[in-house]
């Protein structure tokens, strides 16, 4: 009876010790920005200076350039309409932070530009989309942006509209991404359904954004998300059944990878290498390739609670997945293990950003929700 008792203490003592050198070394801690927002991109370029993308619906409340908390502006005087900028930038929002965090503001002239998100390489070179859908750019921090490229005007097709079967649009371009400081995409429009057609756009800039290079939009549907790995390795998922592709080429020419997927759409794509990537699919379960998107393999280990909405890697081993209920997992083992972390948030998280692998993460989402991660 002592053997047997003597070997079970030690078999959990081995467990534990198994299950310690697996847990990430540190811990999540919520931040807060001083607002309601719903951020749907997080981009950090060091511990300290970061940006968070992000839409309200405030209408009579406005944050002030010079703090975090929302407050009120002065009351406007008889017969004038209270001046509403968040209203006029359609609810879009820039906030910044150059001390980790513990402050945040908006970016300068947000309004003035009518800027909805912006994408950072480093503290000073960063590039902004307009709600016009032009493209800024700046290498002072934000301090000053210049135009760089003005949106166009499309042809939309109006199916059944015998009318006007085809009218004049803006220009619908979502997304703007770089890899590094001179290698860059955007794109954006595309959409196609039983009313309309739309002409959809996609841009790619080998010198900082100087020339924006437009080729024929190579999806055959709207992109639902794109990643790059590298100036010439990216993947992307449409919003029909089949349309996920790949490019060799920094997006010149695009392949359809014609496969099984694990779900129609993806939310996430985040590849460690040309060969090994994960996705997180509409519904919030996660995937896994080793043979660049040909083939792919549930996480049925992933328990069906937990329904993610981004996923991130710091090296081919060490990752984390962030979603619904404030759910955040980690793997230290390339995804053979996924461990469930405590979590300071219940919002819904809808990014993910390492900054310092193993050292410092951030995280946010919903209602607000902005997370911190720390090596202890």
């Amino acid at each position: 009876m002592h053997n047997r008792r003597a070997f079970a203490l030690s078999f959990l003592v081995l467990l534990l010790a198994s299950c310690s050198k697996l847990m990430p070394l540190g811990k999540w801690s919520e931040q807060d920005t001083g607002t309601g927002d719903a951020f749907f991109s997080v981009n950090f370029v060091n511990e300290n200076v970061g940006w968070l993308n992000g839409q309200t619906d405030r209408s009579s409340e406005i944050v002030e350039e010079s703090g975090n908390a929302n407050k009120p502006k002065k009351q406007p005087l008889p017969g004038k309409k209270p001046e509403d900028p968040l209203k006029a930038n359609q609810g879009f929002e820039v906030l910044q932070t150059t001390d980790g965090g513990q402050t945040w503001k908006q970016i300068k002239d947000q309004f003035k530009y009518k800027i909805r998100s912006v994408r950072f390489v480093d503290p000073r070179n960063g590039w902004a989309l307009t709600i016009d859908r032009d493209i800024l750019r700046t290498e002072d921090g934000g301090e000053s942006w210049a135009l760089q490229r003005k949106a166009k005007t499309v042809k939309m097709k109006l199916i059944g509209n015998r009318r006007d079967p085809v009218v004049d649009s803006p220009e619908q371009i979502e997304s703007v991404f770089f890899v590094d400081s001179a290698h860059g995409w955007a794109w954006g429009g595309g959409r196609k359904d039983e009313y309309s057609e739309q002409p959809g756009t996609f841009l790619i800039t080998g010198d900082a954004g100087a020339h924006w290079n437009e080729i024929v939009y190579p999806f055959e549907q709207a992109v639902s998300k794109l990643f790059f790995l590298d100036r010439e390795h990216g993947w992307a998922s449409t919003l029909n059944e089949g349309g996920f592709y790949s490019t060799t080429d920094g997006g010149l020419n695009w392949t359809s990878i014609k496969t099984k997927r694990p779900e129609l759409i993806f939310d996430s794509i985040f590849f460690t290498d040309k060969d090994t990537g994960w996705v997180v699919g509409h519904s919030g379960r996660m995937a896994k390739t080793t043979d660049g998107g040909r083939t792919w393999r549930k996480m049925y280990e992933i328990k069906d609670e937990f329904l993610m909405r981004d996923v991130c890697f710091s090296d081919r081993d060490h990752g984390w997945a962030v979603g619904d209920n404030g759910a955040i997992l980690y793997t230290p083992d390339a995804g053979v293990t996924w461990i469930s972390v405590d979590s300071p948030t219940q919002s819904r998280l809808l990014a993910i950003s390492l900054v310092k692998p193993g050292i410092v993460g951030w995280a946010a989402g919903l209602k607000g929700a902005l997370i911190r991660f720390d090596k202890q």
